[in-house]
């Protein structure tokens, strides 16, 4: 019988290697020995490994039988942990359903240095621009695959729902994860949109009911914690009344022809290293044009389009004592028709078809040995575009990256550094040359206690799009790449509430990508011309105590024109981009209920290359509001039933995003879901 026993623990704090022996004094004596590795960096984690190691070799101990002079070991443990190091903004999963919309673009434009142009109403596009920077250089990614469009560069966000996301991420710089592939190393800013993992098995359902005759209607399966399928139908008609005054004009009517349908379904797998995502997406919309100048409300801008898109996604991650693998393959698919060729449309009449394909695959290795890593990764893209437009010829892109990363973390300092090499070719009818060049990063991280101060600089281009370089009359098979250059300086604070983080930064780019009049002509082309600079202070407060949390962020920016000091326009504001934007979430949740006020304000804007030549976008406040409720009585039976309620621009606030694309004042919502 045992006599007594005794505990010893002991922490490396260089490797985070943590090791327990157990011996059991008496007539016998047994030893046993655990171990447990930790990544660094996640230090944080050791009291709760040590309190539950206790308590496993407390059992242990007294279960098995007890052998003279005996040592019994336990195979080490790796726990997989990271602690990002790197600048970023997190939207967590209960502030997302706080939220009173289910777009991704309403969940972005509450974070630091961002700017969204909305083009107004459900249907309208909704694009994203960080730290003044260009739709074109945001990576935007889901489950850490790129998602892309290779025709215009950008993304539409309003396709994209936050109903199956656990978090939406904000980086300026790249992570310090080491499984990194290639193309992420490629953005200027990047977004991570990550899918929410089940973990029970569930069916919902739930109608909407909004201002402007809305209805949305959707249902959530989660088998066990490897299958989510979610799918939702929405229609609207989009006729919201907008007022329109300058010192000019003074107009008063409704939004026209800017309805819409559509139907997303998608489905997510996790199974051990893999992850699968499928994605399908299905609209038909209105486009009613920007406002014009006139003396009545009759004029209608009549442009129609459809949209089909889908795409599928295979990932798997392993990882093998010190070395980790991953590799990802996706195929994706989307069509587009334009339609604006109806007598009664004043604007320029056409009928396209667009069909876009990509294929993409990337393989990333990273080995870790002692304070040091070293990552290696590879992409390849083969893109094509065919359409039915007057002298447009099959394209098709092949784009290949490949980067090198070496890490160094050791206690309290954190050095990355990369290279990334891209080749792009395209094959059509008078293509413009391959394209192969290099660029790099550095980011570096200090730790003081609570207090941590990092640094990056970041250089990266993009390439000119297939519209940039084929378009039929627009197009330019000359251009060259857009380059930004990024430098950035700033500190972390964070405690068991508190996540306080303050940036300043530089922003070059040179060579921009931009539509101007040929000189002697009317014609217009895209060109390579001139650069800007952008100076700016980004803040974020994230803070969590008990059933609140709040969101702050506030960003300063001076973004000019330094093109040509002979220009008029040399030194202007580059358009649209605020001097001052500022942005509060709160959100409060105890048992069922779950309430959030949100609020934006925006600086004026200027809309024109040259800030003389018209008035600026007036400042906006924007506030929106939503409660809601779930009913779990004991004898349902795990059924619940949770009624929401919403109103977006409480005051009724009338402002534009985009010059002459009002937005929709007040409007309300109420959402019946069901879940058993």
């Amino acid at each position: 019988m045992m006599s007594g026993k005794t505990v010893s623990a002991r922490i490396s704090q260089k490797t985070c290697h943590l090791s327990l022996v157990i011996c059991v004094c008496g007539t016998t004596d047994t030893e046993i020995q655990y171990s447990f590795m930790l990544l660094r960096g996640n230090s944080a984690a050791l009291p709760c490994v040590v309190a539950m190691l206790l308590f496993l070799c407390g059992i242990t101990v007294q279960a098995q039988t007890v052998r003279l002079d005996s040592v019994y070991q336990i195979n080490e443990i790796v726990v997989d942990g990271h602690r990002e190091v790197s600048a970023n903004q997190v939207i967590g999963y209960e502030q997302i359903q706080a939220l009173p919309s289910s777009s991704v673009a309403d969940a972005l434009k509450y974070m630091a240095g961002v700017q969204i142009k909305d083009y107004g109403g459900l249907g309208g596009q909704k694009t994203i621009n960080v730290r003044s920077l260009g739709s074109q250089h945001v990576g935007v990614y889901l489950d850490g695959v790129r998602i892309t469009n290779a025709q215009n560069g950008t993304v539409d966000l309003g396709k994209y729902s936050l109903t199956t996301l656990e978090s939406v991420s904000l980086f300026n710089a790249n992570k310090t994860e080491m499984l990194m592939t290639a193309s992420e190393y490629a953005s200027a800013a990047t977004v991570y949109l990550k899918t929410h993992r089940p973990d029970s098995t569930s069916l919902s359902a739930s109608y909407s009911y909004a201002s402007f005759d809305t209805h949305k209607a959707a249902a959530t399966f989660c088998y066990k914690d490897w299958l989510l399928l979610d799918a939702a139908y929405t229609s609207s008609s989009g006729k919201y009344p907008f007022e329109y005054h300058t010192e000019y004009e003074d107009t008063t009517g409704t939004r026209r022809n800017s309805d819409i349908r559509m139907f997303r379904i998608e489905g997510c797998a996790f199974w051990k290293g893999f992850q699968w995502h499928t994605y399908y997406f299905d609209s038909q919309r209105g486009l009613p044009g920007g406002i014009v100048r006139r003396l009545s409300d009759t004029y209608t801008d009549v442009g129609r389009e459809w949209d089909r898109n889908f795409f599928s996604q295979l990932t798997w991650r392993e990882q093998y004592g010190d070395l980790s693998l991953r590799a990802i393959g996706k195929y994706t698919n989307d069509y587009l028709h334009y339609r604006s060729d109806y007598p009664e449309n004043i604007s320029v009449h056409s009928n396209n078809k667009y069909h876009q394909q990509d294929i993409y695959g990337a393989a990333t290795g990273a080995y870790r040995f002692g304070d040091f890593g070293v990552s290696v990764s590879s992409d390849l893209r083969w893109s094509d575009l065919t359409c039915d437009v007057k002298n447009f010829h099959y394209v098709y892109r092949l784009d290949s990256k490949t980067s090198v990363s070496a890490f160094y973390n050791h206690r309290v300092l954190n050095l990355t550094a990369s290279g990334l090499y891209t080749r792009v070719s395209d094959h059509t009818k008078g293509s413009a040359k391959p394209l192969s060049r290099c660029t790099w990063n550095m980011l570096a991280s200090y730790a003081i206690g609570r207090w941590q101060a990092r640094a990056f600089y970041k250089s990266v281009f993009r390439v000119p799009t297939l519209n940039d370089l084929y378009y039929t009359l627009v197009g330019n098979r000359n251009l060259k790449p857009e380059y930004t250059k990024q430098l950035d300086m700033g500190i972390t604070y964070q405690d068991n509430i508190f996540n306080i983080q303050l940036d300043g930064y530089y922003n070059r780019i040179e060579d921009r990508i931009v539509c101007l009049p040929l000189k002697g002509s009317y014609q217009w082309t895209m060109l390579n011309y001139g650069y800007t600079r952008c100076l700016g202070v980004d803040l974020s407060v994230n803070a969590h105590y008990k059933n609140h949390s709040l969101l702050l962020t506030g960003t300063f920016q001076d973004d000019r024109n330094r093109t040509d000091p002979t220009e008029d326009a040399y030194n202007d504001f580059i358009a649209y981009s605020p001097r001052w934007s500022f942005t509060a979430v709160y959100t409060f949740t105890y048992k069922g209920l779950t309430a959030s006020l949100s609020h934006m304000f925006v600086d004026k804007r200027y809309w024109t290359a040259e800030n003389a030549i018209d008035d600026p976008l007036t400042a906006y406040n924007c506030t929106d509001v939503k409660v809601g409720y779930r009913f779990a009585p004991k004898a349902w039976h795990g059924h619940s039933l949770t009624a929401e309620a919403e109103c977006q621009d409480l005051f009724d606030v009338r402002y534009e995003m985009i010059q002459r694309w009002p937005m929709p004042g007040r409007r309300f919502g109420i959402t019946i879901k069901y879940t058993l």
